[in-house]
């Protein structure tokens, strides 16, 4: 197991571990198109996230940003990590090393795939180091990201291209019976549900497929919605878990729904831990 040198308080060691063995299992599992897609996805998410100029003294330079991407795709695996605990020791607040280093090399890094002067393999990679790192970094950044947002208990989503919608309703009726507050997402595109995720601010979000075809859509899509909705606890449900014994790890989700009976017991023994420990 790779340990974390990122050190502070509030960093989510945990997270960080969990979503480095992820990405490790993607590059295994998945296929090459599909692990592009998520090395875009991450890269496309995090450089929004980037303002478009210095806004304090503590904003990035260009020669940070060049330094941090220099780290993420060298071949020191912590490189990037020291780059990050850097600023904080300088004193860097936490928005800016998100919204400033960690987005800033996510654009930078994008510019590079994009004329060719880093590789696919690099740009995967370095992609994985800041995908754990803000995994790391979700506690301390969840504020600004879902700042405004009213809260809910659970978003139910059909994986994008899934034509099988009778599981998915049955179980968000059975969880409105129960009393839950339940928002549904069926026949929506991947940006669609991404964008319909971030109108609430849930405590649980359960992603529905059933093809063995989905697995590189839906990982996609919780990378996605790890970046926008970073406390969530994130389930996937459906036929799809018959085909992947590995899919909790490989999809990097806080667990599965395998069965209607206990569908409600399982996601409220997930929240009611988290919210113990």
């Amino acid at each position: 197991m790779v340990h974390a040198p990122l050190s502070e308080g509030a960093f989510d060691r945990s997270e960080y571990e969990k979503a480095n063995q992820q990405l490790r299992l993607v590059r295994d599992e998945l296929p090459h198109d599909a692990v592009s897609n998520l090395a875009r996805e991450v890269v496309r998410r995090l450089a929004a996230r980037a303002p478009k100029s210095a806004q304090d003294d503590q904003h990035p330079t260009p020669e940070d940003i060049e330094q941090l991407c220099a780290a993420l795709l060298s071949d020191d695996e912590q490189a990037g990590d020291r780059v990050i605990l850097a600023a904080r020791r300088d004193g860097v607040e936490t928005k800016q090393i998100y919204l400033g280093y960690v987005a800033g090399a996510a654009r930078r890094l994008g510019v590079m795939w994009e004329d060719d002067t880093a590789s696919f393999v690099q740009v995967t990679i370095a992609c994985g180091r800041l995908y754990r790192i803000i995994r790391g970094l979700r506690h301390v950044i969840a504020a600004d990201i879902t700042e405004g947002r009213e809260d809910c208990p659970a978003f139910f989503a059909l994986v994008p291209d899934e034509t099988h919608t009778l599981g998915i309703e049955i179980a968000s009726d059975l969880f409105r019976r129960e009393g839950w507050d339940i928002d549904m997402a069926v026949g929506m595109s991947h940006d669609d549900i991404v964008d319909r995720s971030e109108l609430r601010n849930y405590r649980a979000i359960v992603l529905v497929a059933n093809s063995d075809q989905m697995l590189g859509a839906l990982t996609r899509l919780i990378v996605a919605l790890r970046i926008t909705q970073p406390l969530a606890h994130v389930m996937v449900a459906g036929k799809i878990l018959t085909h992947f014994p590995k899919i909790a790890d490989i999809t990097g989700v806080d667990g599965v729904m395998d069965s209607m009976d206990t569908a409600v017991d399982t996601l409220k023994d997930l929240i009611d831990a988290d919210a113990i420990s």
